[in-house]
């Protein structure tokens, strides 16, 4: 059953459920779903409730309106400045820390379905995500420098995902670029016609969110801890997750049921 729901505290992310997919949208469409603290805070809560939802096996991230995400709100981020208040300052970017520090680890698979800009924060906001779908119009880039900004907590994962020169080329000349090359870089997954990327991400996670869902978590868990290993550490934790992973309920039933497909399959 499909349901649907806003926030209490506003409409800046709007939640619904569509069969074992957990639709998250930003919709901030005049604002081109720039982050301020009410969006963090309304997208951490919905984030809450998918995670918590047993129904929901895989998160897709949209944004409603021309944009995936422009970024931060540069009109209270200015507004913080003038008005001397680093502590709602220093609050706004633990927001922003929480958020790249949740997703990676979010015991769910989250796919980015990008449209328009992806800008800054919004680039790394959709980088932060497990699986990036964007449309063949979408465009990406980290200006911070271009306003004497630094591209600071983007380039954390960014750095992790390229090549040293290929990530600094991005980060030093604020270029914007577009999914094509996203894709070529190997930031974006594929690329769909405009217009059909909602569509597409929920396609693509549905045949994710068919999986037993603690295989899915105990598959990105173990993938994010053996990224930054030690070649012999990372698999001392892969047989660990492994032979844990073997004990479980679903993964006897699921190697069975392949069992059985494999033999129809050579009979």
């Amino acid at each position: 059953m499909t349901t649907s729901t806003q926030a209490e505290s506003g409409t800046e992310v709007l939640f619904e459920r569509r069969g074992r997919i957990g639709l998250v949208t930003l919709n901030r469409p005049e604002a081109r779903n720039a982050l301020n603290r009410a969006t963090l805070l309304t997208l951490h809560h919905w984030l809450d409730v998918a995670e918590a939802d047993d129904e929901v096996g895989v998160v897709v991230l949209t944004g409603n309106g021309p944009a995936f995400c422009a970024g931060a709100d540069l009109k209270e981020t200015s507004q913080g400045i003038e008005s001397g208040d680093f502590e709602s300052r220093f609050a706004r970017a633990n927001e922003s820390l929480r958020l790249h520090t949740r997703l990676p680890r979010y015991g769910k698979p989250v796919i980015a379905a990008v449209s328009g800009y992806a800008l800054a924060g919004g680039c790394g906001l959709a980088l932060s995500c497990d699986i990036v779908i964007a449309e063949e119009g979408a465009t990406f880039g980290f200006p911070e420098v271009r306003r004497g900004l630094v591209p600071a907590m983007v380039m954390v994962n960014l750095s992790r995902q390229l090549a040293k020169q290929r990530a600094l080329d991005l980060l030093l000349t604020g270029r914007r670029f577009g999914a094509a090359e996203g894709r070529d870089l190997g930031l974006v997954l594929k690329t769909v016609p405009d217009g059909t990327v909602r569509e597409a991400a929920i396609e693509y996670a549905d045949a994710i969110a068919a999986h037993p869902a603690i295989a899915l978590r105990f598959t990105k868990d173990l993938f994010r801890r053996v990224w930054d290993l030690e070649y012999d550490l990372a698999l001392e934790q892969a047989r660990d997750v492994n032979q844990l992973m073997r004990q479980t309920r679903s993964a006897g039933e699921g190697a069975k049921a392949f069992a059985e497909q494999s033999k129809e399959q050579h009979s």
